[in-house]
């Protein structure tokens, strides 16, 4: 990605602390002076094994938690930024946590047009979210009226990854949203993504994951933690390629690249 362009999102010196009392020797600190760049239009993988931090520093760069040192900032101005929060779209492992089992796939997914585009007709909401759920490879004349009970892992997954795009945020964020799908629906997953990538050439998007096998395909710049140090962070294919520490070696020993 081009230094040319300003980033959208920028963590700097991040540090993250968790436990109780005041003493920070008294808690467990998960990230350690963390720093890191997402430019509009690429795809930003955080990579690394359960409890390296990944999480909680994406949740820190979306200001869905605080950190303890260091300073995140939106377009240039420090968080909180009150309009992140409506420029972002969020993917989580469990489709079914985002989806209400009482909603249509119709009404899920048109949701955030109807809290935070009053503008819009209520005709104007419906064909944007049809249109969502066509860009994730979802029918919406055999989907819109199904409820969450009616749909697979992999389709219920796409629905919120529907949902995440149907206000064309400026930034997503997808957090492990393959680690509980088969082998086929990662693969229409992939291209759901691959999709969005193309149709909104300016949205960013990061993706948390423990997989480098499945980041290889969207990503273009890899974060890797460890233990909530940063262990590597550079261009995907150099990343793959020519890693520089033995963990990174290891997580694509791990992987089918």
């Amino acid at each position: 990605m081009t230094t040319e362009l300003t980033p959208v999102l920028t963590a700097c010196h991040i540090d993250k602390y968790f436990g109780r009392g005041g003493a920070r020797q008294h808690r467990k600190q998960v990230l350690f002076d963390v720093s890191v760049d997402v430019y509009p239009g690429e795809c930003l993988a955080v990579i690394g094994g359960s409890g390296s931090g990944k999480s909680t520093l994406t949740r820190i760069m979306l200001g869905l938690e605080s950190a303890d040192s260091g300073t995140v900032s939106y377009n240039g101005h420090p968080l909180p930024v009150a309009n992140l929060r409506r420029e972002s779209g969020l993917v989580f492992q469990d489709p079914f946590s985002s989806l209400d089992p009482r909603w249509r796939v119709s009404q899920s997914v048109a949701e955030p047009l109807r809290i935070q585009r009053r503008d819009l007709s209520r005709v104007e909401i419906d064909n944007r979210a049809c249109a969502a759920l066509r860009t994730v490879g979802l029918d919406p004349t055999i989907f819109a009226d199904r409820f969450p009970i009616d749909l697979s892992g992999g389709q219920a997954q796409r629905v919120a990854i529907a949902r995440a795009i149907v206000n064309e945020p400026k930034i997503i964020l997808a957090d492990e949203p393959m680690s509980a799908i088969d082998v086929a629906a990662r693969l229409q997953i992939l291209d759901a993504f691959a999709t969005i990538r193309e149709t909104w050439r300016d949205m960013a998007m990061i993706i948390v994951s423990h997989d480098l096998g499945i980041v290889q395909h969207v990503a273009d710049r890899v974060l890797v933690l460890h233990d909530g140090h940063v262990e590597e962070y550079g261009p995907t294919e150099q990343v793959l390629a020519s890693p520089a520490s033995d963990y990174t070696r290891q997580l694509i020993d791990a992987a089918t690249l």
